[in-house]
């Protein structure tokens, strides 16, 4: 039989010595770094990908309005205009 240890870090300090800490409100483990004391998801999951957020900044490039963008996609406004803050190419409009 072969067995397989997983090592899992922590995301804020990289340490190796963790704890399980319970649930959070959705269900998923939450883990506690017994270094740092940073409680968090060890894989918290990704709502959007790249490539979605890719295409949607692209549709927005296309000199479409943000509603217009938000209601086709089905992305809130706060989401979009987040992601436009973190890409200044788009956000200056070039």
């Amino acid at each position: 039989m072969i067995q397989m240890t997983i090592k899992y870090t922590c995301r804020a300090c990289q340490s190796t010595n963790i704890v399980k800490n319970g649930r959070n409100a959705s269900g998923k483990q939450q883990y506690r770094c017994k270094d740092c004391g940073a409680c968090k998801v060890l894989e918290p999951t990704v709502r959007y990908g790249e490539g979605r957020k890719e295409e949607i900044l692209r549709a927005y490039q296309e000199r479409a309005s943000l509603r217009g963008v938000c209601r086709v996609f089905g992305v809130s406004r706060p989401t979009v205009a987040a992601w436009l803050k973190k890409t200044p190419a788009v956000a200056e409009g070039g």
